[in-house]
C-alpha cells in the first residue's frame, strides 16, 4: 500500500468517526418521546338536569330513580375513596351504572363525566366494593325473600306456559364478559360455546306477574 492509499484510508476512517460522533450527538439531544397527557374536559356532569330519556339511555334509570337508588343502596355522601378521590353519591352511582350498562374504556367515559380515567376507576370500584360488603347475602342468594314468595313465582310461571308447567320458580340466566387471554391458566376461563376467554356471571331470573 503506497502513501496515497494510506492517506485516503485515513481520511475515510476519520470521516466515519465524525459521522458516528454526529449521530451520537443527535441522539443524545433528541427530545424523549412520551405519552401525551389525557385531556379531561373542565366540567362536571349535571345528572339532575338530564332529561329522563337521556338518563335512561345512559344509566338505565331515570333521574328520580337514581336518587332513590342512592338511598336504598346506602351509598355514602360524599364518597371518599381510599385514594382520596371525592364524589357525590349520585355521581358515584352514575359512574358505576354507566360502566355496567355497556363495556367501555375509562378514557371513553372521561369526556362524559369530566373526570380523569384513573379517578373514574377509583369511584367505580368504591361503589362495587360498597355494594358487595353491604348486600353480600342478598346478592348471593336472597333465600328469605324467595322462600316467602316461592308459590307466587311458580304460579306466575305456570300461568304463562302453554302446558301449565308446575314446580318451576326461576330460570338460570348468564352474561358472558369477554376478557383478554390470560398468560397462565387460560383453560379455566375459556368459553367453548362463545369461543372466547371470558368471565361468566350466572343469575336466576324470577317472574312475579
Amino acid at each position: 500500500m503506497d502513501e496515497e492509499d494510506t492517506l485516503v484510508l485515513s481520511q475515510t476512517v476519520e470521516g466515519d468517526e465524525i459521522a458516528m460522533l454526529l449521530m451520537i450527538e443527535l441522539v443524545a439531544n433528541a427530545p424523549l418521546s412520551y405519552r401525551d397527557r389525557v385531556l379531561v374536559p373542565d366540567f362536571r356532569l349535571d345528572i339532575l338536569s338530564m332529561p329522563d330519556g337521556e338518563a335512561k339511555d345512559q344509566f338505565r334509570f331515570i333521574t328520580s330513580d337514581l336518587q332513590r337508588l342512592v338511598r336504598y343502596l346506602r351509598i355514602p355522601d360524599p364518597v371518599i375513596t381510599k385514594e382520596g378521590v371525592r364524589a357525590t353519591a349520585l355521581e358515584a352511582l352514575a359512574v358505576c351504572l354507566r360502566r355496567m350498562a355497556f363495556p367501555q374504556r375509562w378514557i371513553d367515559m372521561a369526556g362524559m363525566f369530566g373526570r380523569a380515567p384513573s379517578t373514574l376507576c377509583h369511584i367505580f370500584y368504591f361503589v362495587v366494593e360498597h355494594l358487595d360488603k353491604t348486600f353480600a347475602e342478598l346478592l348471593y342468594f336472597d333465600a328469605v325473600r324467595i322462600a316467602k314468595n316461592l308459590d307466587r313465582y311458580c304460579q306466575a310461571i305456570a300461568a304463562k306456559t302453554p302446558a301449565y308447567i308446575e314446580g318451576v320458580w326461576g330460570f338460570i340466566d348468564g352474561t358472558v364478559r369477554p376478557i383478554c387471554r390470560p398468560g397462565i391458566g387460560q383453560q379455566a376461563v375459556y368459553n367453548g360455546h362463545k369461543r372466547v376467554h371470558a368471565f361468566k356471571f350466572q343469575t336466576v331470573g324470577l317472574r312475579t306477574v
